[in-house]
């Protein structure tokens, strides 16, 4: 009997905690949703990919005054996000402002983690020979600047992500020639 009287209140703990989780879960889908409501990047997305369904399956070409239009927003988008990057590594009392274990971290998830796991997925979709060498190679490549904007964004360890944007472009270049070459490409 004692046995069942322990188990009692370990269940009506477990029972309790699941609605909290569950109502956790839910508040942080809210919060998300709202966010990505509001993110202009949400919608250009979606109106891309529909612009790209429609144009591959009625062979629509682009107007050349929409093609360019969004040509200069993307170069401008680009410049200013590498200017966001900047002013927040100018802005940091240290050049690897995670610290260097985290910054270590990153590089070893980066460029060996990244190649693994793209290997593996590449392996399992069939990709063979110079196919799979290259889509290595190219895990291999350092991030883009937009992780950081949108980790600085919704305040998602910015720092972590600087670093690797910065000294990502730096490590890649030794990486990747040490990936190409061992590949045999």
């Amino acid at each position: 009997m004692p046995m069942a009287e322990e188990e009692n209140p370990k269940m009506a703990a477990e029972s309790q905690e699941m609605p909290n989780a569950l109502v956790m879960l839910r508040l942080i889908l809210i919060v998300v949703g709202r966010k990505l409501s509001r993110n202009p990047n949400t919608y250009s997305s979606v109106l891309g990919l529909l612009w790209s369904l429609i144009s591959f399956k009625w062979n629509v070409g682009m107007p050349s005054l929409v093609k360019y239009s969004i040509k200069i927003i993307s170069d401008a988008g680009l410049g200013m996000a590498m200017f966001s990057l900047g002013l927040f590594m100018a802005l940091q009392p240290r050049i690897i402002s995670c610290g260097a274990q985290r910054a270590t971290m990153g590089m070893v998830i980066r460029f060996l983690c990244g190649p693994i796991i793209m290997s593996a997925a590449s392996i399992l979709v069939g990709l063979r020979g110079v196919k799979l060498h290259a889509a290595i190679v190219q895990a291999a490549l350092p991030q883009g600047i937009v992780p950081f904007v949108f980790a600085r964004e919704y305040g998602l360890h910015p720092d972590i992500l600087s670093t690797g944007v910065i000294f990502g472009m730096l490590v890649s270049l030794p990486v990747t020639l040490l990936y190409y070459i061992f590949l045999g490409l």
